[in-house]
């Protein structure tokens, strides 16, 4: 039987997989029925390699696709804040300078997450249905709701209310209007505590490529700071800290290597096996032409003696001007190395807890954590004696030891800082414009949905 087709737009919240390893487009037609020539569900969750392959297929399309998720995560959270920018793409400009328009440049972002959580959606439901063993289930499990988690987070925290689509149900969810931030964030937490409860502290891959319990602890520790829920927070660092399955690298240039000991969990470009550095081929300039640029505020804000620096940026000289990049990733290719984009790491674990302990005013201990991050780079213990000064300082050594890696915008906007930094850097800069604008697309398919104010 021929599949019916539904001659309409849809937006990307409706988008499904309908089989396991290859997502129909959801941005012109939704296809109804299963093609004949694809696996159906019961098929594809029927043995453990093919529902396996189904959730990795999560991992390998976060890493893989050009521009992947997870590189547009980096990108557009350092263009929007004040890390950098791309020198020779104009396309960026508008991310760049705080300019967007209602379905302006964004809207790929938007749909690229939704397809994912599309893919999440249709894992959790294939696997809690499937007769696979309860060690098995309970990975994939676990894995699945730890990325959808994941996704929601970055949505959230770029476009603010959004709609909340946890069922492969297409027809219901396409109709969806926006949840409020509230809602979305306990989703976050359920399934991020839902996948804690399933998964092993044993990766079941080697090299930290997929997902153990300590990964979802470090990413809750994380959700559990921007909730301000300071004892949660401080509860999962501790988890992951003294678990003493992972160490604070010592050697700066090592630290994103993939078999470093402060990795939590990182990405392979086929996952979990093959060696890659996209995050590489994208700052490390290919010609005597800068790529990515970091700001000067960023390239000025580090303390003298600051290792990072030294070791983490590199300097272009064009036309005549010194320009910094990123070089975090040393490796300029996508198919060999011996780097993986990171996504968790311990450095950023105990800062996440240093911040959680100072608002409990447990102030030495907020030190003691945030002198294990700056002893690394070369510098001496941190001056801040109070929980207001060692909220500065929190917010400083972020911005040094992760940017980018996709925390400063966030971040900023978490702390209610955003206006005031931003508006120093970006000559057009407007309050409104923390939230990204809503795709045109969406809006027109679904009138439940409305634009963030100021768009």
């Amino acid at each position: 039987m021929k599949p019916k087709i539904f001659n309409t737009t849809i937006p990307a919240t409706a988008c499904v997989l309908l089989f396991a390893l290859n997502l129909l487009s959801c941005k012109k037609y939704l296809a109804l029925d299963v093609p004949p020539t694809a696996i159906g569900r019961e098929e594809a969750f029927a043995d453990s390699a093919t529902a396996t392959s189904v959730v990795l297929g999560i991992y390998s399309r976060m890493a893989s696709e050009a521009p992947s998720t997870y590189n547009r995560t980096i990108f557009y959270s350092g263009m929007s804040s004040d890390e950098f920018y791309y020198f020779t793409n104009p396309n960026y400009d508008d991310i760049k300078n705080n300019t967007l328009t209602a379905g302006n440049n964004v809207t790929n972002f938007w749909q690229d997450l939704y397809a994912r959580i599309g893919v999440a959606n249709y894992a959790i439901e294939g696997v809690t249905a499937s007769s696979l063993s309860g060690t098995l289930k309970n990975q994939l499990l676990g894995e699945a709701r730890f990325w959808r988690a994941w996704l929601y987070f970055h949505l959230v925290n770029n476009w603010g209310a959004v709609p909340l689509v946890t069922s492969t149900d297409a027809l219901t969810t396409s109709r969806y209007s926006r949840s409020p931030v509230s809602e979305v964030f306990k989703q976050i937490v359920a399934d991020l505590t839902e996948a804690k409860s399933r998964l092993s502290v044993n990766y079941p891959s080697p090299e930290r490529a997929r997902i153990n319990r300590h990964a979802a602890s470090a990413f809750l520790a994380r959700v559990y700071l921007y909730e301000k829920n300071w004892a949660a927070a401080e509860a999962e660092a501790n988890t992951v800290i003294q678990s003493g399955t992972y160490s604070i690298v010592t050697n700066l240039n090592n630290v994103f290597l993939n078999t470093s000991s402060e990795t939590i969990l990182q990405l392979s470009l086929a996952a979990p096996t093959t060696p890659a550095t996209a995050l590489g081929i994208e700052f490390i300039p290919a010609t005597a032409t800068p790529n990515v640029v970091l700001l000067d505020t960023l390239a000025r804000t580090f303390e003298p003696d600051d290792q990072r620096k030294v070791n983490w940026t590199k300097q272009i000289v064009f036309s005549g001007k010194t320009y910094s990049y990123p070089f975090k990733y040393k490796v300029r290719a996508t198919t060999t190395g011996n780097e993986y984009p990171v996504v968790l790491r311990l450095a950023e674990v105990y800062l996440t807890r240093a911040e959680a302990r100072a608002n409990q005013d447990n102030i030495t201990g907020a030190q003691d954590d945030l002198n294990i991050v700056r002893k690394r780079a070369g510098l001496g213990n941190t001056t801040a004696v109070d929980k207001t000064g060692m909220i500065a300082a929190l917010e400083h050594e972020r911005w040094v030891e992760l940017f980018s890696e996709g925390d400063r915008w966030f971040n900023l906007k978490r702390l209610g800082i955003a206006d005031a930094v931003l508006k120093l850097v970006k000559p057009k800069w407007k309050p409104h414009q923390q939230l990204y604008p809503l795709p045109m697309l969406d809006m027109t398919a679904n009138p439940a949905l409305t634009d963030n104010p100021g768009y």
